[in-house]
Order: C-alpha cells, then structure tokens, then sequence
C-alpha cells in the first residue's frame, strides 16, 4: 500500500500556532502601551467613558474569546476570533471620538491581525471592509466639513490601513507557500532517505547473498583448471582461465559494493597492523595482472626501499586495486601503466600513472564522486575510486589525481610514516 504524503499540513498547523502566538503578544502589547497612553493623556469619548475605559473593555473582550477558545474544541480556530474583532474594533473606535487618536491604532491593529490569518483574498477583502467601516465611523463624517485638513488626515488614514492591510495579506501568503515548500521538501527528504536505506539494505543482502556462490564458483574453476589441466585442449584452456578472470572481476565488485555500503554508513573498521606497503602492492598486481594482461597493457612497478606503514591490508590491498583497476579501465590496449613507492618527508607516497588519453582539468576531483563515469562511462561500476579516497581517509592519508590531456594520467596516494604516526597519537 502506498503511503500518500501530505506536508502542507503540518506546515499550515505550524504556521497557524506560531501566529497565533506572535498576534497574541502583538495584542496585548499593543493593548499595554495604549493603556498607558490614555491614562497619562485622559481623554474621554462619545458616551462619556474615558478613553482608557474603552480599551479596558476591548481587553475584557480579548480575554473572554480567549477563555471560550480554549474550553470549545470547535473555536479554537484563531479565525473567528479576529472576525468578531473587525465590529467590536470598530465600535471601540467610533466610541472614542477621536479621529487618529490612540483608539486609531487598535482598529488598525485588528486589521492587520486579521489579515494575517486569512487567505490572501480574504485579506484583500478585510482591507476593503475596514477602509469602508473607516470612512463610515471616522468621527470626522458625521459632521464633515471639508476642510483640507480634515480631509487630508481621513485620506492618511485610509492609505495607512490599505497599505498594511495588502502588505500583512501578501506576507501571509508568502509564509504559507514558503512553509509549504518547506514541508514538501521536509516529506522529499525523509522519502528520499528512505530510498537510500532500502537501497543500502538492498546492496549490503545482496552481496552478502553473492560470496557464496561467488566463492564456491571460483574454488570449483580452481579445482578444474589443476585436475583437468593435461586434458583440456589450449582453446578449452583458454575459456576456463577466461571464467576464472571473469569471476576475479564479479568478486572484486562484490567487494567494492560491500565496502561502499559500510563507508556509507560509518561502519567501516580498520584492523591496523605494521606493514610494508610493498606486499600490498604486490597482492594488488596479482588482482588486476590477469585483465591487465588479457587487454595487451604492461604494468611495471618501481618500489626499490621499503615501505612501512600502519593499516589495513586487506582494505589497502582494495584501495590500490581500484586505482589500478581504474588506469586499466580508462587507457586503450598496449598502453603502459607504473606504480612506483617511496618514503620522503615522513610520509609514504604510492603514485599510479598511465601514459593513456589522460583526464580533463575539470574532471580531476569528479572522479572520486560515487557513480561518476569518465567519457562513454563504459566498464566500473563507477565507484571504484570513491571506495580508494574512502579506505585512504580513513587511514589519516590523501588521494587525488593529475593530468594533462592526451598525456596520460598519474594518481598521487601519501599516508603517514609508521614512526611519524605513531609520535602523533
């Protein structure tokens, strides 16, 4: 069953609690400073209450919505409460009979509360309605006298209450989309990285599930090729050291899917121990020699002085197959490839080049990114040089690559000395 995913929900529910919050504190902060306003300039409205009356009774409104939001399940929308508030502002307002006074502002206030809970048409219309309700309460109307000064400070206000009223609308709109957009990323992400675990999950059964066939296959080649070896005619010789190449290959991606997998996760661990990194290199020429060999390419290695070091053999030995691996992929038949080693400046350096098309300037760091393929991408499974830069950090070293085009391609690999390491840990 698939499950549908709905992100602008919780994005609009979390929109709508942070505004209700934020409003909340705009009003009764608001509500406080005209309080203190009134009481230190009094002033007294059409019925004879004083100004700061006035707006003791908006707050006991405010209050009393509150409460009934709270204990009715069905009005805790925050909507309806600035619905009420667009008549009762108002009525607060003409009461005051004062045009622009301090009552000015709490009307204002009410329109840029609801605006900033409605959609942006609805917005658009509250500003409308408050403008009309503006003209129609203003204390200036019901004796209007057109003088300029009169008609100058109705006209300010108007423009006050329209460009906030469109500006609070279309900045709500604008938070919701951008909530929304955030929420639809939020469910991409958490969909994608589903993807990956079940991938990852996917690729670490897989190729468990393979080494036991992939084992059994290559000891039975083994086995036929030393007991029938007298027997077999030179072509039927051929095609069986053919499978057993083959079969190297399979497992040597194998491997590399494996360790993939675990640099992915962290799960990756390092059996240390001191070694000549000559032995490596040597067990990694045995790997690739056979393809090396069967595409007419030469490989010559150069590693005169020992080479110690500290690590992984096993995962070194893996690390410097795919760098091999990856000249042997990417130069023509007849092509030549070095690997040469030496110690210099407390460090261990091993550099693999190739006198082949070499690579592009732009491509040098690329090729150590998971599924990047030089060219066609024909051979690999292009990430070969990803799980070497992977084995070779974790050991505290560094990879990368250098080349001219059409003159061939070198991979420079530098670990820390032995006796440098260990000073330093």
């Amino acid at each position: 069953m698939r499950r549908s995913l709905n992100p602008t929900l919780p994005a609009e529910s979390e929109l709508n609690r942070f505004l209700d919050r934020a409003l909340l504190g705009l009003e009764w902060g608001s509500l406080a400073a005209l309080l203190l306003i009134t009481l230190v300039q009094p002033a007294t409205g059409r019925t004879g209450l004083p100004t700061w009356a006035l707006i003791l009774l908006f707050a006991t409104y405010l209050l009393i919505v509150e409460l009934l939001r709270h204990l009715v399940r069905r009005l805790h929308p925050f909507t309806y409460k600035y619905v009420l508030g667009v008549p009762m502002s108002g009525l607060i307002y003409f009461l005051g009979a004062e045009p622009g006074g301090p009552l000015f502002v709490l009307f204002f206030l009410s329109l840029v509360c609801a605006t900033a809970t409605s959609t942006l048409r609805g917005g658009l219309l509250y500003t409308a309605g408050f403008a009309v309700l503006t003209v129609i309460i203003d204390p200036t109307f019901p004796r209007w006298s057109p003088t300029e000064g009169e008609v100058r400070d109705l006209g300010a206000r108007l423009v006050l209450l329209c460009i906030f009223g469109v500006g609070t609308a279309i900045l709500r709109r604008r938070l919701a989309l951008e909530q929304e957009v955030a929420g639809w990323a939020r469910g991409e992400s958490e969909r994608l990285g589903e993807i990956d675990r079940l991938r990852d999950l996917f690729i670490s059964s897989v190729s468990h599930d393979l080494r036991t066939p992939l084992t059994a296959t290559r000891a039975g080649l083994g086995l036929l090729r030393t007991s029938a070896s007298g027997r077999l005619q030179p072509d039927e010789r051929d095609l069986l050291d053919n499978a057993r190449r083959n079969t190297d290959r399979l497992g040597m991606l194998v491997d590399d899917l494996l360790a993939y997998n675990q640099l992915e996760a962290g799960t990756l661990r390092l059996d240390r121990e001191p070694l000549d990194l000559r032995a490596v290199v040597t067990e990694a020429i045995a790997s690739v020699h056979p393809l090396i060999r069967e595409k007419g390419q030469t490989l010559e290695a150069n590693m005169p002085e020992p080479l110690p070091g500290e690590g992984d053999p096993r995962r070194l030995e893996q690390a410097i197959t795919n760098v091999l691996a990856n000249a042997h992929q990417h130069t023509p038949g007849g092509t030549r490839i070095g690997i040469a080693g030496r110690v210099s400046g407390g460090e261990v350096s091993l550099s693999v080049d190739d006198n082949g098309p070499g690579i592009p300037q732009g491509e040098l760091e690329a090729i150590f990114r998971r599924f990047h393929r030089l060219g066609s991408g024909r051979g690999g499974s292009g990430l070969g040089l990803a799980i070497a830069r992977g084995i070779v950090e974790l050991h505290e070293g560094r990879i990368w690559a250098e080349s001219q085009p059409g003159e061939g391609a070198t991979f420079q690999v530098v670990w820390p000395h032995a006796e440098k390491r260990g000073a330093n840990s």
